[in-house]
């Protein structure tokens, strides 16, 4: 079992979807670190690779807040996870939570991502896949005036940057798309993808947001992923092996 340590900081993983119901395999699958409810939840999915993603975020999410918390791997599916929209109050929907941490999670066509920092502490994740094309207002809907003066045409991977940054400090928020990413503007450099840049929001008309921080984390190639927290000094990378037991020997 691992013991807790409130002052451990921040700390994330991302994976395939694929790759963590592998990994669940010898313990009864992604269901079984899932909640009754949740594993029903799951059937609403038509495709099966977002029925798969689902599954494997909400797991994750369990995972990590076991290992976050101190408890085996085993007590994830009997963790209470609560639920408040901080825009009408309903606890029927909103950002997911478990008491003694803060949790973010994501997915996005065949990865997931969830990150944990201690509680009380604003935490947001995000991680989406790079396409093709984007939608042509996205611009106006994402960047600021000044952003948009930035962004070199046709440069769609350094856009993704700057939605997955702005969307982890909305999540960290406690806001979510309720506010329009535009409304943010981002000090630093979202078209920088070295992992190790860090970026500062500006929203004078959301509080909440203002001054919070955002960095990128390492994302599988054709991915990109950011964090956001009230204090980004201490990140740590886990992996699968940190929040799995072993597999037995032969």
């Amino acid at each position: 079992m691992n013991s807790p340590n409130p002052a451990a900081g921040t700390v994330f993983l991302t994976v395939f979807s694929a790759d963590l119901e592998a990994a669940c395999e010898p313990i009864g699958g992604l269901t079984a670190c899932l909640s009754p409810a949740e594993a029903q939840s799951a059937r609403r999915f038509a495709r099966p690779g977002d029925r798969l993603d689902y599954l494997a975020s909400h797991a994750l999410f369990r995972l990590l807040a076991a290992h976050r918390l101190g408890r085996g791997f085993a007590e994830a599916p009997q963790l209470e996870v609560t639920r408040r929209c901080t825009g009408c109050g309903s606890t029927g929907h909103g950002k997911p939570a478990i008491a003694g941490a803060s949790l973010s999670l994501s997915r996005s066509k065949g990865a997931v991502m969830v990150a944990a920092g201690p509680e009380g502490t604003p935490v947001g994740a995000d991680i989406e896949h790079i396409p093709d094309t984007l939608h042509s207002a996205f611009d106006q809907y994402v960047a600021s005036a000044a952003e948009r003066g930035a962004l070199a045409p046709g440069d769609i991977p350094a856009r993704l940057r700057l939605w997955v940054a702005k969307e982890a400090v909305l999540k960290a928020a406690g806001l979510g798309l309720s506010v329009p990413p535009a409304e943010v503007h981002l000090a630093g450099d979202p078209a920088n993808d070295d992992d190790c840049s860090t970026l500062r929001a500006d929203s004078s008309a959301h509080p909440q947001v203002h001054g919070l921080g955002a960095v990128f984390l390492p994302a599988p190639p054709g991915y990109a992923a950011a964090l956001s927290a009230a204090g980004l000094t201490s990140l740590t990378r886990l992996s699968l092996t940190d929040l799995l037991p072993p597999l037995p020997a032969g």
